[in-house]
């Protein structure tokens, strides 16, 4: 398999403009075009909304578990940065293909894609499956419809690859990623007369600074000192609210996300957070008006992967890819999502994460030359199942 058929692959992909916000339909029906040239058929998987689709195809039989290699289709905007190429149009510098998506993660993709034919002459006793997913970036809607259709399915896979960027280390633990919109309600008046006020901007100070012990507790307990970041993360990035400098606040919210390690959920601590508020910060509020409130309003909530039930997968992968030791990251994937119908799940992919979402995103030739390589090599070897079970 020549890289060169891997980089005019990648350079398509990356040609389709699929920030999250816009369709990824044509990306997918690309895709099954060329499936379909080689005899493969694909399911296209429609989204409630307009515009989106996953798309899920089988090489080999289909009354077996498999190898599912998984990718999402969709890539984070360019506005506001600071590109010294074309985002959307795949340039080669000095032994690396820049573009928007060119390691989050549409090399993985192309790589995938470009192997088909030798999946095929494998003939393979265990199927390969190829599973593109859309909205990773958002809210991960698509992993989680085709999981929905996987769990009710007379089989699903017996595990799974997830392309990420891992400069082709096998990841077995990953966080959590979860997103609030916390909404403060206050009441009203004339600066002068702010004791008979209740300024939303300040309550949700109290609230941020709250998170903040919450964070100093989470910093010294719960560690895994596997992670880089070894702790649960609170952070807040937006805040908004209040109308003029002389008028105490009626509104305000403010997002939270929670990265939750393996076995942390993000409710506990938001439930943690919502008896606080409820204990020490709402009576003073309705003490001078009834109808102040404070809510939590969950945007996303995905799971981390925990390393426990994967780990004879990753000392099965881990020899292919060149790598001594397993990862664990703290950015969130779809992996969790899988695992938690019951499909073991590894990370393992070409490219940095470094360079992802950034300006002048790019993905090293060598990292897809590696990716092939693996691909290859698992092509030859599922003649035999014993890659996907405990051994």
């Amino acid at each position: 398999m020549q890289v060169a058929s891997v980089i005019d692959t990648l350079r398509t992909l990356v040609g389709f403009d699929t920030v999250s916000v816009n369709s990824n339909i044509a990306l997918i029906d690309w895709v099954a075009n060329r499936l379909a040239d080689h005899g493969i058929r694909a399911t296209v998987q429609h989204a409630d909304e307009e515009g989106k689709a996953n798309l899920f195809a089988t090489i080999g039989p289909d009354d077996r578990g498999g190898l599912m290699l998984s990718g999402h289709s969709d890539v984070v905007p360019v506005v506001g940065q600071s590109w010294h190429t074309d985002p959307f149009q795949l340039t080669e510098i000095d032994g690396s293909l820049y573009g928007r998506g060119s390691a989050d993660m549409k090399g993985f993709i192309a790589c995938v894609i470009e192997m088909v034919p030798r999946f095929i002459a494998a003939r393979p006793r265990t199927p390969v499956h190829i599973a593109l997913s859309y909205d990773e970036e958002t809210s991960m809607r698509g992993m989680r419809q085709l999981v929905a259709h996987l769990a009710s399915a007379p089989t699903r896979p017996a595990a799974c690859i997830i392309g990420e960027p891992t400069s082709m280390r096998v990841v077995v633990a990953n966080k959590g990623a979860a997103g609030y919109r916390v909404r403060v309600g206050g009441h009203s008046v004339h600066s002068s007369l702010r004791d008979s006020g209740v300024s939303a901007v300040e309550v949700a100070a109290r609230i941020i600074v709250q998170c903040q012990a919450m964070q100093a507790r989470l910093r010294e307990s719960g560690r895994h000192d596997g992670f880089e970041f070894p702790h649960t993360s609170v952070h807040v990035g937006r805040i908004q609210g209040g109308t003029a400098h002389n008028i105490t606040a009626k509104d305000c919210e403010f997002m939270l996300e929670i990265r939750a390690l393996p076995g942390i959920t993000a409710v506990e601590l938001i439930d943690d957070l919502r008896r606080w508020c409820e204990a020490e910060v709402l009576p003073g509020m309705r003490a001078i008006a009834p109808d102040c409130f404070i809510e939590f309003d969950q945007i996303f909530d995905t799971p981390p992967l925990d390393e426990r039930g994967n780990t004879y997968l990753a000392q099965a992968i881990m020899p292919l890819c060149g790598h001594g030791q397993v990862g664990r990251v703290s950015f969130g994937t779809e992996a969790g999502i899988l695992q938690g119908v019951g499909v073991p799940t590894i990370v393992c992919g070409p490219g940095r994460i470094a360079v992802a979402h950034q300006p002048d995103e790019h993905v090293e030739i060598e990292q897809l030359d590696r990716c092939l390589r693996l691909l290859d090599t698992l092509a030859s070897r599922l003649d035999t199942d014993a890659l996907l079970r405990p051994a």
